[in-house]
C-alpha cells in the first residue's frame, strides 16, 4: 500500500531523452505525457510525490516475487517504488506464504527482519537521502536471482547503485573440513536377495573454510559436501528418513534421480527447520544416481552444497577393486575471487549468469591436495564414483598421467563398459564410474580438463601412488 500524509501539491518527475530534443527547458512538466501525480522514469510513468512527504508502500512476498498491495502499485509484480529526495519512506513486508523472505534496500542500509510464517509482517522506515535508482530485493540466498528484485527510484533516478563491498572477516567455523572423505562409503553389496534399506539424511547449514583463510556458509546433507553416498541393490525397497536441523534458516528437501515418483521424493520431503519427513521407493534401475535439494531457489541450494549420490548395484556385481572413492564436482558463486581472505558471500547475479567463482571437488578449493592427498600403491586398482552436483557446469573429468581402463559411461551399469578412455564428459545431475590400475609411482592429478576451473577455480585433486618403479612402462630419461 502506498499513502501520502502531506497535502502538498504533487511534484512531477522530469526526464527527457536529449538525443533529439537537447536540454529540458525551464519549468515545463511531463503532465501531458504521464498525467497528474506521475512522472517519466526511463520509458515508464510511475507515481511520484512531493519532497519531504511521508510515503508508505506495502509489499507481499510470495512465489519468489514482491507483489504490490494497495494504491497505485496494487497487484504489480516487483513494482517501481518512486519517491522524492528527502521523503520519509515506510515499507511494510507481508508474508504471503510459508517460506523465508525479507526486503532490503541497496545503498540505504535498510532491511526488514527475515519472516517465515504466512501472514507475518515487518515494517521499516528510512529517509530517501540520495537521488538515484537503487535495487530492493530479498537477501535470502538465491531469492534475488530467482526474481525477488525491484527498483527504488529517488528523484530523477540518475545516479545511485552500490559499489563493490569489501569482504568481511572470516567467520568461526562449525567444522574443520567440509569435504566428505572420499573413502567414506558403504561396503559393496554381496547378498543376492532383496532387502529393505533405511537411509538417514539431515539438512545442516554450517560455516566452513572453502580455502585456507576464507569461509563460506554451506547448506549440506549430514554436514559434508557432498552428502553421504548410499548403497542399495536392484529390487530393494529404500526408506528415506529426512530431517531438517532445528538451526536451519531454510526449508529443505531431497530429489533422488533414482526414484520413480513425484519430484523424486522432493514433494514428500519438503521439511521445515526442526521437522522430519519420510518416503519409500523401489530401486528399479541399476546405476549411480545423483540426489539434490529441490527447494526454491533450486540452483542456490545445490550450489551451496546440497547434493550427493546413491549407487543402485546390479544383480551381477561389478568386478572387485582394491579401493573405491567418491568424488563430486560442484560450482559455487561468490562475490570475491579465490584467494580473498575473509567470509565469502553468495552472489546471485553470478549464479544467474552461470559464471562460478569456484569449481570444486567435494566442496573445497584444491581440496585433495597437501595433507588431504588421496593415497594408493603401485599394483592396486581404484574405482572412482564421480558425479556432478552442479548446478550448471559440465565436467571434463580427466586424471593427468593415467588412462581410464574401464568406463561405465553415464553410470550405466547394465551395458558393456567402454575401455581405454582419456576424458569423460559428465553433465550436471549426471555421473560416471571409472576404474584405474596404477602401474608406476606418480602424483596422478584429477582435474576438470576445462583447466581454468582446475588451476584457478579449484577442481583439482592428487592421487599419490607410491611403490617400485617400472622402467618398461615409464622412465624419465633425464635422470642421472
Amino acid at each position: 500500500m502506498r499513502t501520502q500524509t502531506k497535502s502538498a501539491a504533487l511534484l512531477t518527475l522530469l526526464m527527457f531523452a536529449s538525443v533529439f530534443a537537447g536540454c529540458l527547458g525551464g519549468d515545463e512538466t511531463n503532465v501531458n505525457i504521464c498525467g497528474e501525480g506521475t512522472g517519466l522514469v526511463g520509458n515508464e510513468c510511475v507515481p511520484v510525490v512531493s519532497s519531504g512527504d511521508q510515503v508508505s508502500f506495502t509489499l507481499r512476498a510470495e512465489n519468489m516475487q514482491f507483489i504490490g498491495v494497495g494504491g497505485e502499485i496494487d497487484g504489480q509484480v516487483n513494482p517501481i517504488l518512486a519517491v522524492e529526495n528527502g521523503d520519509i519512506v515506510t515499507i511494510t513486508l507481508v508474508m504471503g506464504e510459508v517460506n523465508l523472505h525479507d526486503v532490503a534496500f541497496e545503498g540505504y542500509n535498510a532491511a526488514t527482519a527475515q519472516l517465515t510464517a504466512e501472514g507475518s509482517e515487518d515494517t521499516i522506515t528510512f529517509t530517501a537521502s540520495e537521488e538515484g535508482t537503487f535495487a530492493y530485493y530479498c537477501t535470502v540466498a538465491g531469492h534475488r536471482a530467482g526474481g525477488m528484485e525491484g527498483a527504488f527510484v529517488v528523484g530523477n533516478g540518475n545516479g545511485g547503485g552500490a559499489g563493490v563491498d569489501e569482504i568481511g572477516a572470516a567467520l568461526p567455523v562449525d567444522t574443520d573440513d567440509i569435504s566428505r572423505d572420499p573413502f567414506l562409503m558403504p561396503e559393496p553389496i554381496t547378498r543376492n536377495t532383496t532387502e529393505t534399506v533405511h537411509i538417514y539424511m539431515e539438512a545442516v547449514e554450517l560455516t566452513a573454510e572453502i580455502e585456507d583463510g576464507t569461509t563460506f556458509t554451506y547448506w549440506t546433507y549430514n554436514g559434508t559436501v557432498p552428502g553421504p553416498m548410499y548403497r542399495a541393490r536392484v529390487g530393494d525397497t529404500v526408506i528415506v528418513h529426512f530431517s531438517n536441523n532445528a538451526n536451519s534458516t531454510m526449508h529443505h528437501n531431497v530429489d533422488f534421480h533414482a526414484v520413480t515418483g513425484q519430484g523424486g521424493g522432493a514433494e514428500a520431503t519438503g521439511t521445515a527447520p526442526g521437522e522430519e519427513t519420510s518416503f519409500s521407493f523401489l530401486a528399479q534401475h541399476a546405476g549411480l544416481f545423483v540426489y539434490h535439494c529441490a527447494t526454491p531457489d533450486v540452483p542456490t541450494h545445490i550450489s551451496k552444497g546440497m547434493y550427493g549420490m546413491i549407487l543402485i548395484e546390479p544383480e551381477t556385481p561389478l568386478p572387485e577393486v582394491d579401493h573405491e572413492i567418491y568424488i563430486m564436482q560442484g560450482d559455487i558463486y561468490t562475490k570475491w575471487k579465490p584467494g580473498t581472505d575473509g567470509h565469502q558471500e553468495f552472489d546471485d547475479a553470478a549464479m544467474f549468469d552461470e559464471t562460478p567463482t569456484y569449481v570444486v571437488f567435494n566442496g573445497k578449493f584444491h581440496g585433495f591436495t597437501g595433507e588431504n592427498t588421496i593415497k594408493a600403491n603401485v599394483g592396486e586398482t581404484m574405482r572412482i564414483y564421480f558425479g556432478v552436483g552442479g548446478p550448471n557446469t559440465i565436467s571434463s573429468f580427466h586424471v593427468i598421467g593415467e588412462i581410464f581402463d574401464t568406463v561405465w559411461n553415464y553410470a550405466d551399469l547394465n551395458s558393456e563398459p567402454m575401455v581405454s578412455v582419456q576424458t569423460v564428459l559428465v553433465p550436471p545431475g549426471g555421473a560416471v564410474v571409472v576404474d584405474l590400475s596404477f602401474e608406476v609411482p606418480a602424483n596422478y592429478i584429477m582435474v576438470d580438463h576445462a583447466l581454468t576451473r582446475a588451476f584457478h577455480k579449484g577442481a583439482i585433486g592428487i592421487i599419490e601412488v607410491t611403490g617400485a618403479e617400472n622402467a618398461t612402462v615409464y622412465e624419465n630419461l633425464n635422470d642421472e
